[in-house]
């Protein structure tokens, strides 16, 4: 029997508790301290916490495909690799089969995680992708511009702000002063139920992604 695979989407959703606490003590420290606690230094807060959480999602996403290379089980059974019966015998074997000689590989893009599972694993009997992959492809444009959001946060270039103020049109209609996520991420989301910041719909979503993969 194939063993199960462990529970990611559930150390992805505490890392984000933890990191989005941290938020929220800056936000009740500034109440208490306004004079030290300026916006710009909490919107710093809201990016931190916003790397912490898509760091999260990448180890998340290497960590599940990893293991399916292995053999592990999802709930919707085993992953068949495109050679059968050809599962790696360790996560080691996994992880030298994926990087293929480089250093290390890349799991933040959408297209790129895609074309991955398309070069290891095969389409399901029923002619469906893998798991990952279909739940990767049909939510491909907001996990790019959920991207584009660490891009800015950890580049200065003209290209990143660009990719940026195209991901908080995308998701929030609008463009924000310098092109700063922070500013964005402690932003409210008009379309949510109750209202809830950019940053607390995008642990939403990740999170939500994640356990569809496990």
């Amino acid at each position: 029997m194939p063993r199960q695979l462990p529970r990611f989407d559930k150390e992805l959703v505490a890392e984000a508790r933890m990191a989005h606490s941290v938020v929220l003590s800056g936000e009740r420290a500034k109440i208490l301290s306004r004079s030290d606690w300026t916006p710009k230094k909490i919107e710093y807060l809201y990016e931190l916490a916003y790397l912490r959480l898509f760091a999260a999602w990448e180890t998340t996403i290497e960590s599940v495909f990893l293991r399916m290379m292995c053999g592990h089980s999802t709930r919707f059974g085993q992953t068949e690799r495109l050679t059968v019966g050809t599962y790696c015998r360790s996560l080691r074997d996994a992880e030298m089969a994926v990087l293929a000689g480089n250093r290390y590989v890349l799991w933040h893009n959408a297209g790129i995680i895609v074309q991955r599972c398309q070069n290891h694993f095969r389409r399901r009997r029923i002619g469906a992708p893998p798991i990952m992959e279909a739940i990767i492809s049909s939510h491909r444009a907001r996990l790019d511009a959920w991207a584009a959001i660490r891009h800015r946060i950890v580049h200065e270039q003209n290209d990143a702000r660009v990719r940026f103020d195209q991901a908080s049109t995308m998701f929030a209609g609008r463009t924000y002063p310098a092109s700063r996520p922070g500013k964005f991420l402690k932003d409210f989301d008009g379309r949510s139920t109750p209202p809830q910041t950019w940053i607390e719909t995008a642990i939403s979503e990740l999170s939500g992604l994640a356990s569809q993969m496990v």
